[in-house]
Formats: structure tokens, C-alpha cells, sequence
């Protein structure tokens, strides 16, 4: 009998350490949704230093290149990695491993597109809906965000999908204009999505959805909450005074003596849909707002309003720092950047300090450019494709380097990494090693 328990004992442990061993297999082998094992997921390269979003790693257009840039000769092109013709759009590159991610059109329709980082070669792509046409430009408008191994993007349209970087598939799709009943703006649906945590939170519009926060994994909404109009700008996020938000810019109708009125407000919004504080913007914001550390914000208007420094206190009241007309943002942001700020007033190239809206210096010749900052250098693309090395600092305008590198309307900022730089306008894309 003492037999038979013991045998019947060492069977139950047999078992035991058989499931054990079975499910630990099965677990070092979970499939994604395009069938590859984690091990081989692109999410698991993702670096701190990836431009995964629009305006780079912290949305503030400011990169750490891990290699030194240099001036090209005077009359002469960067060293030309690759260049390809794509569709019309104005939304940006991102990087995340191996791949380019972009938003274009083509025909009669919106794709998101991922590319061979290396050599511009198409991996996959995969329909958004149907063409914008709009006098500006046609095409998409919105930056893919990149979490994981999954993108993010907004269509002109203003249908949010949810896309498997791997395999190119959509996970998930949301109409804004349908479920939150959001009025697409004139020229298009263009804010990007941000992602705090599992939470993915978008400048929205309309009655009690300015800003919705949807389940990143399956487009569920969490919250919505604040009322404005649907707008362009989109959201950076921050910690400021110890807690972790995003800093939009809106604009919302309000009563006043009797007459409906267009408030302009800076807002701020926690990862749980939580008002934080509200502060004074301008009207006509299309260029993000540009995070001034540590508890600063600075916010450009792309008309005569010029541009405003506002403080956030630690008991969350706003006061403005200063107000005047020395910058003007059109549709691309200015980067804040050791104490300044070097950005775009219309067609001049502006460096201002920071803390008193000092100019130091100002130049023409780019129009209404895009400006990023890597290796401690201004990279400038001009609305024409022109290419610009520019030192970047208060001490005077210094260009290292400038030439001609794409032809045509070119309102997309560039992204950049490891010492190339990567640029497309409404029919070309290319790369630049900038380190030859």
C-alpha cells in the first residue's frame, strides 16, 4: 500500500514538472500577430534615442548623435545614401530598428508605408482611407507615433488606426469624426497621437472630447473630456512641478457679454483625463508647443499674435513670462535648445533667449523652413528642399554647409539619426550621411 503511494506520488510530481516544463516553452515562443517570436520583435530594439515620434525622441526636435556631422564642401551635395519618389503628404518620418514609417498618398488613397532604413526599399504598406484633396497639398497630414511594436496614425480624415509594424496589419480602427461626432477641420485632420503608458491621448474636438485617451492596445475609449474645436497643434509631454502631462493648445467657444467668443487656451492633461491646469494661448496655433524646462512653456502663433512665454507655478496658476511678435511659427515648431529658442517667424530664421525674448540674430533665404538640432548644429530644410548646416548657437548666424537635395514643396521637419538625416516633401524621399 505504502508502495502504491509513493508510485502514485512521484507520478503527480511527473506531471507537475512536465506542464511547468510545457508552459515555459510555450511562453519563450508567443507569437506576435505577424507570427514572429518576442525575441524577434522590432519593440524590443526600441531606444531612447529612436525617433519614434513626431519631432523626435522627446517631441522637442532636439537628437544626441552618437557620431560627429560635418560640413559638406562649399558647392557640393552631402554624400547621397539613397532617394526615391514617393506620393504626396506632409507627414513625417519615424524610425524604429530597421524601418521607416511614413504616411502618404497615392491615387485615390491614404497608406502608411514602412521602408528598408538602409536603402529606402518598401517592406509593406497598407490603406487609411480615402485621398484628402486640398488646395495646400494633398495627402495625409499626421506623424506616426511609434510604441512597441506597434504605429500609430491619424488620417486626413480623421480615422485613428492602430498598425503591427512587423507584419503591416491593422490591430485597430477609429473613426473620430463617427464615435465622437468631431468636425474634421478645414485642411484636414493633422495632430499626432501621444502615448502616456497604455494610455493613447489625442487632441479630439468638439463637446466633451477635446482630449480622449483610447486603450493603446485596443482602441477602447478610457475617457474624453474638455470641449474645443478641432485644431492642428499637437501635444508634447513633460514632467512639471513633479507630476507627468501633455500640453496642448486649443481653442474653444465661449459666452461672453452676451456674445460667443473663440478663448485660446493652453491646457494640460494627465495620463488619466484629469484637467490639470488651463493657461493663456494665441489664436491660430498650428506649430506645436515647445517645452521650456523646467516648468515653461513657449507658444507661437502663426499670425500677427506672435509668440508667449508662460510659467507653471507649483499650485498650477499660469503667469505669462512675456508676449511679443518676435516669433511666428507657421506651421513648423521652433526647439528650444541651451537657453534659446531657434525657429522659423514666417521666412526668417530667428535665435531668441529664452527667458526674455532677446533676439540675437535673424536671416532669410529659407522661407517658411524646418529646423531640427543634432551634434550641437542647426539642420535647416528650406520650403523648397534646400539643406542648411547652421551652428547652433546665440553668437551669431554661422552656415557651415547648405545645398539643394530634393525639389519642390517641402513642409515636412526632418528626422534624423546616427549622423543621417532623412527627409521627403510631396514627391521625394531621401537620406544623407551627414558623418562623410
Amino acid at each position: 500500500m505504502i508502495i502504491k503511494k509513493c508510485r502514485f506520488t512521484v507520478h503527480i510530481l511527473f506531471c507537475l514538472l512536465l506542464i511547468h516544463f510545457l508552459s515555459s516553452t510555450i511562453n519563450s515562443k508567443i507569437m506576435n500577430e505577424d507570427g514572429k517570436t518576442q525575441k524577434e520583435s522590432v519593440g524590443s530594439q526600441n531606444g531612447n534615442n529612436e525617433w519614434s515620434q513626431y519631432r523626435g525622441p522627446k517631441r522637442d526636435g532636439v537628437v544626441i548623435s552618437n557620431t560627429s556631422i560635418k560640413a559638406w564642401p562649399k558647392g557640393s551635395q552631402p554624400f547621397q545614401v539613397w532617394k526615391k519618389s514617393i506620393g504626396e503628404g506632409f507627414s513625417g518620418i519615424v524610425i524604429i530598428g530597421e524601418q521607416l514609417i511614413t504616411a502618404l498618398a497615392e491615387e485615390d488613397n491614404e497608406f502608411l508605408v514602412s521602408y528598408e532604413k538602409a536603402t529606402g526599399k518598401e517592406i509593406w504598406r497598407i490603406a487609411l482611407g480615402k485621398l484628402f484633396v486640398e488646395e495646400m497639398g494633398n495627402g495625409p497630414r499626421s506623424t506616426p507615433t511609434i510604441d512597441g511594436d506597434f504605429a500609430y496614425i491619424l488620417n486626413s480624415y480623421g480615422g485613428l488606426s492602430c498598425v503591427n509594424i512587423i507584419s503591416g496589419k491593422q490591430i485597430w480602427n477609429v473613426s473620430l469624426t463617427d464615435e465622437f461626432k468631431i468636425k474634421r477641420p478645414q485642411r484636414g485632420f493633422s495632430t499626432c497621437p501621444i502615448i502616456m503608458g497604455e494610455t493613447l491621448i489625442i487632441h479630439g474636438g468638439g463637446e466633451n472630447s477635446a482630449f480622449i485617451g483610447l486603450n493603446k492596445k485596443t482602441g477602447k475609449t478610457l475617457w474624453q473630456v474638455g470641449e474645443s474645436t478641432a485644431g492642428h497643434s499637437s501635444p508634447f509631454t513633460a514632467v512639471i512641478n513633479n507630476v507627468e502631462q501633455s500640453i496642448f493648445t486649443i481653442a474653444r467657444i465661449i459666452e461672453k457679454d452676451g456674445q460667443r467668443q473663440m478663448l485660446d487656451e493652453a491646457v494640460s492633461v494627465s495620463a488619466d483625463g484629469k484637467i490639470l491646469w488651463r493657461g493663456p494661448s494665441l489664436p491660430q496655433i498650428i506649430a506645436m508647443p515647445v517645452f521650456v524646462p523646467p516648468n515653461k512653456v513657449f507658444i507661437s502663433s502663426s499670425v500677427e499674435n506672435g509668440c508667449l512665454l508662460i510659467q507653471v507655478l507649483p499650485d498650477g496658476t499660469i503667469e505669462t513670462v512675456w508676449h511679443n511678435k518676435e516669433m511666428r511659427n507657421h506651421f513648423n515648431s521652433s526647439v528650444f535648445y541651451k537657453d534659446h529658442i531657434y525657429g522659423f517667424s514666417s521666412s526668417t530664421l530667428k535665435c531668441l533667449v529664452a527667458e526674455t525674448a532677446e533676439r540675437k540674430w535673424s536671416t532669410r533665404g529659407f522661407g517658411k523652413g524646418s529646423l531640427i538640432i543634432a551634434d550641437e548644429k542647426l539642420l535647416v530644410l528650406s520650403d523648397r528642399g534646400k539643406l542648411a548646416m547652421i551652428e547652433a548657437t546665440p553668437k551669431g548666424y554661422n552656415l557651415l554647409a547648405q545645398a539643394q537635395v530634393i525639389e519642390g514643396k517641402s513642409w515636412t521637419s526632418p528626422t534624423f539619426e546616427n549622423g543621417k538625416i532623412y527627409l521627403r516633401n510631396q514627391k521625394e524621399m531621401a537620406c544623407y550621411d551627414l558623418t562623410k
